[in-house]
């Protein structure tokens, strides 16, 4: 059965993380997603590639994708572009902004070859203001967002990242949300347009709570780790973590039942939520002492028993052994011709009528060229001249 975006085409010249990301989402969907590489191949083949020529980075952000090389340098490259640009739903770019209007491939262009055509711009900063036409990354939009100063604590206190690739992800997700909205407001309005997702206005969008709460009180607090002793982890007498979320009352008196300490919950320095919040520390001195009595499996079993939202702590190795992200299909097996089978995450969109699907690994630079040209009316004589004049 065909995903939901099984008649949708898109031809992507995303390079790294934020972008390439974005259309892998787009391809488990049901897209025929076209990635345009030089013919060095784009700089994320190269990250972290080990003896076996596998790099995860490629991987994660390009399977289910072809692939064809152009030099858009040549003018000839850029009439294929302009060639292949009508039979494409939508252009996925993340350059700096600009420089699809130099190549004479901005939206105008674009809209020109196809009236209804939709440009997906991924920037660092957005395309106006003082910053507008800068270049960045993720680590630099984490900086410049407050995320990182957030993250370590607040006004005062050392900034601390966020996991690498992080502003990539986020903004890589709601880059894919925008495109499908673009989609569906195109299936009413017949009309496409351009549109812009940067890595600061997602890192302002996933801190909207602080954010907006500084914004009105000028307060920020920075991570902390213990808000509420019944909204954190513990660590348990192997050495493992159990994390805790008993937000209401009903949850906090089921904790104390499982912790064999009923007393708690009479206790007038915690018997109610503004009680444990302005005794925070003295009850997570009392929870991690408790905690320290049993390991993780007995805590997880004694607290589920109770009703109470719980979970290990889990590394990555954990996560590949726990049977949960199997039996969602969040981890699947994906077999690539020259790796063998390649375990990796997978959609987290079920949609039960058109269901997603990784739709294979990442492809071979320029693996697809010649597939692409000829189905865009091409011939063999054409194609060699395209490579004789380094345009392919």
């Amino acid at each position: 059965m065909p995903g939901a975006l099984h008649n949708v085409r898109i031809l992507d010249f995303t390079r790294y993380q934020q972008g390439p990301f974005a259309t892998v989402l787009l391809s488990d969907l049901g897209a025929e997603v076209v990635k345009v590489e030089s013919s060095d191949g784009e700089p994320g083949r190269a990250f972290g590639r080990d003896s076996s020529d596998f790099s995860a980075y490629f991987e994660a952000h390009n399977r289910g994708k072809k692939s064809i090389t152009l030099n858009l340098r040549v003018a000839e490259a850029r009439e294929v572009v302009r060639k292949l640009v009508p039979s494409f739903d939508v252009v996925v770019e993340n350059f700096r902004p600009g420089a699809m209007e130099d190549m004479a491939l901005g939206y105008e262009d674009l809209k020109a070859l196809r009236g209804d055509i939709i440009l997906a711009s991924a920037s660092a900063f957005g395309r106006e203001g003082p910053y507008g036409q800068r270049p960045g990354y993720d680590h630099v939009a984490q900086g410049l967002s407050g995320i990182m100063s957030e993250q370590g604590g607040g006004p005062g206190h050392e900034p601390e990242a966020m996991i690498g690739g992080f502003a990539d992800q986020v903004s890589a997700m709601l880059l894919a949300l925008g495109i499908s909205s673009a989609l569906y407001s195109r299936t009413w309005t017949g009309e496409g347009q351009h549109l812009d997702v940067s890595l600061i206005g997602s890192m302002a969008n996933l801190q909207a709570m602080p954010l907006t709460r500084f914004l009105r009180t000028g307060l920020q607090l920075g991570r902390q780790r213990y808000r509420a002793a019944t909204y954190t982890h513990y660590r348990c007498s192997d050495g493992g973590y159990i994390a805790i979320a008993a937000n209401t009352q009903p949850m906090f008196e089921r904790l104390c039942d499982a912790l064999d300490r009923p007393d708690l919950r009479s206790n007038p320095d915690f018997a109610g939520p503004f009680d444990r919040d302005r005794n925070v520390m003295p009850l997570v001195e009392i929870f991690s002492a408790e905690f320290a009595r049993r390991p993780v499996e007995e805590w997880e079993r004694r607290l589920t028993d109770h009703d109470v939202p719980n979970a290990p702590v889990l590394d990555y190795a954990g996560v590949a052994k726990h049977p949960q992200f199997a039996a969602n299909g969040y981890l699947v097996d994906v077999p690539h011709p020259s790796l063998g089978t390649l375990r990796m995450p997978g959609p987290a969109i079920h949609m039960s009528g058109t269901p997603s699907a990784v739709q294979g690994p990442g492809p071979e630079l320029g693996q697809h060229t010649e597939e692409i040209l000829l189905a865009a009316g091409y011939s063999w004589d054409d194609i060699v001249r395209l490579k004789d004049c380094g345009a392919i």
